[in-house]
């Protein structure tokens, strides 16, 4: 078993930061678990597929976007990433521009660290 460093967490954060923003649904399907449960800020849950499909259909395109680490907790083997992103984009053909803040759960799952849970919201401009 991997120690979860913030340093690995970091990284793993802008490598799928990178991902999302190129919608690379290969580097997006090995930073996230199988069995991802994620939330977004209807309350609807969302699995890894989901999210994949959004990347490979376009739904989901990011034109442009910033983000920034807010902060990462460690506990034992698992950590909790707070991540802040400005993004510009459209999702499924309707604009899309603010501020999101993002909750993530990592974990080392066969030596890879993935995402396992996340929430997601719109922050007020």
């Amino acid at each position: 078993m991997s120690k979860v460093t913030k340093e690995d967490v970091a990284d793993a954060e802008n490598q799928l930061f990178l991902a999302q923003l190129a919608s690379n649904v290969d580097a997006l399907d090995q930073l996230l678990f199988d069995n991802l449960i994620a939330v977004a800020p209807t309350g609807q849950m969302l699995t890894k597929e989901m999210d994949l499909n959004a990347h490979r259909t376009k739904a989901m395109i990011i034109e442009e976007a910033s983000t920034e680490i807010d902060d990462i907790r460690i506990t034992g083997d698992t950590a909790l990433s707070i991540v802040t992103m400005t993004a510009k984009g459209k999702v499924m053909g309707a604009p899309l521009e603010g501020k999101f803040r993002y909750f993530r759960v990592w974990k080392y799952v066969d030596d890879k660290l993935k995402v396992i849970g996340a929430s997601f919201m719109q922050l007020p401009e």
